[in-house]
C-alpha cells in the first residue's frame, strides 16, 4: 500500500484542467480499476471467481472531486487518504449485502468515511455501485464556524461506517446520480464557472449535513414572529443579490450570524418551510422573472444554478403549474 508523501500529489485529484474535468473509464482488470481513482493510494485484490468488469467516472473540480465506481466482483480494498489534505465519504448507490467496511457490516443507508489516521479496509460485495465525494479540507473548513469545525473533525479521525437517516441518504444518492447522469450527455456544462461553484457548494453541504448526523434538529427557544420574518426577508435579499453565486445554507448561517438550528427554527416558524426549500423556491421565482426577457429557458435556468434540466422542469411545473417553456413562449410570442 502506498502512502501520500507529497501534499501536491495528494491534491492532484482536486485540481484538473477543463479538458479532463469529466472522464469515464471502462476497466477489465482490478489493478487498473484501483489506479483509476486518482489520489486514493489503494490496492485491490479480487476475492470472487470470474472475469472482472468495472468502470469509474470522475468529475474533477478545483476543490471537490466526485467519483462513481462499479465493480462486478467481490474485492478486498485497502487504501489511505491524508485527512489533513482531503476528506472523503462513500455512498452506496443501492442496497448493499455482505460487505465489510473497517470491520463493520455494510448496510442500507450507511455512509463510508474513508478519511482516517490508519487508512481503510473494505471487502466490497459483487456488483457494487458506489458514489464518492472527495473535498479539500481547506475548502470545507473555510465555510464553517469553529464549533462546526471541531464537531466535524471528530467524525473523520478514523475510517468507519456512519448510519444516516433515510432522507439524508436519499439526498446524497440523488445529488450524485443527477451530476453523473447530466454530465454523461452534457459534459460541456463544466465550462460554466457558476455551475462548477454551485456543484462544489452542494457537495460541501451534503458532506456537512451527513457528518453532523441528527444534531441539526430545531431548537425550542422562543422567538418573536417578527424576528423570524426579518430573517426570511434578509435571506431573500441575499439570494437576489447573488445570482451568479447561489448561497448555501452554510453560507447563509454565516451571513446571518446564527447556527443551523436557529435558522431552521426561524424558517419553520415564519413560513413552515426549511431554509433549503426556501432557497430553491426563491431561485425558481427568479428564473420565472428572467424568462420574461431572456433568450432561452436554458439561459435563465443556468443563470440561477439549475443545470439538471429534467429536475428543474419538474420542480418549476410543480411550483408554477406550467412548464418553463410554456412561460417562455407566453412572453416571447
Amino acid at each position: 500500500m502506498r502512502h501520500i508523501t507529497d501534499e501536491s500529489a495528494a491534491l492532484s485529484l482536486l485540481h484538473s484542467t477543463d479538458e479532463s474535468r469529466y472522464v469515464h473509464h471502462l476497466s477489465q482488470d482490478f489493478d487498473e480499476q484501483a489506479q483509476l481513482l486518482q489520489g486514493w493510494n489503494q490496492d485491490y485484490s479480487q476475492l470472487s471467481a470470474g472475469v472482472f468488469n468495472g468502470f469509474v467516472s470522475n468529475v474533477h473540480l478545483p476543490e471537490v472531486s466526485l467519483f462513481l465506481e462499479f465493480t462486478n466482483q467481490q474485492l478486498y480494498q485497502q487504501g489511505y487518504l491524508d485527512q489533513e489534505t482531503a476528506i472523503s465519504i462513500g455512498v452506496p448507490m443501492h442496497t448493499m449485502q455482505k460487505g465489510i467496511f473497517c470491520g463493520s457490516p455494510c448496510e442500507q443507508q450507511a455512509l463510508h468515511i474513508y478519511s482516517g489516521r490508519a487508512g481503510f479496509e473494505f471487502v466490497s460485495p459483487p456488483n457494487l455501485t458506489i458514489g464518492l465525494i472527495v473535498i479539500s479540507r481547506q475548502f470545507l473548513m473555510q465555510h464553517l464556524s469553529e464549533e462546526y469545525q471541531e464537531r466535524l473533525h471528530s467524525q473523520w479521525r478514523e475510517a468507519r461506517i456512519l448510519r444516516l437517516s433515510p432522507q439524508k441518504y436519499l439526498n446524497l444518492v440523488r445529488f450524485l446520480r443527477s451530476v453523473f447522469v447530466t454530465l454523461q450527455t452534457l459534459p460541456g456544462l463544466l465550462h460554466y464557472a457558476n455551475l462548477v461553484q454551485e456543484t462544489q457548494i452542494m457537495a460541501l453541504q451534503m458532506v456537512v449535513d451527513a457528518l453532523l448526523g441528527e444534531n441539526d434538529t430545531v431548537t425550542t427557544t422562543a422567538h418573536y414572529q417578527h424576528q423570524c420574518w426579518q430573517v426570511v426577508a434578509k435571506t431573500r435579499k441575499i439570494v437576489r443579490l447573488r445570482q451568479d453565486d447561489p448561497v448555501s445554507v452554510i453560507e447563509l448561517c454565516q451571513c446571518l450570524a446564527m447556527t443551523h438550528r436557529t435558522l431552521q427554527y426561524h424558517f419553520q416558524r415564519a413560513i413552515d418551510k426549511s431554509p433549503v426549500v426556501y432557497l430553491r423556491t426563491e431561485r425558481l421565482n427568479a428564473v420565472r422573472q428572467m424568462l420574461k426577457s431572456t433568450r432561452s429557458v436554458t439561459e435563465a435556468a443556468t443563470s440561477w444554478g439549475f443545470w439538471h434540466f429534467g429536475h428543474f422542469s419538474q420542480e418549476y411545473k410543480k411550483m408554477f403549474g406550467e412548464s418553463p417553456s410554456t412561460t417562455f413562449k407566453r412572453f416571447h410570442c
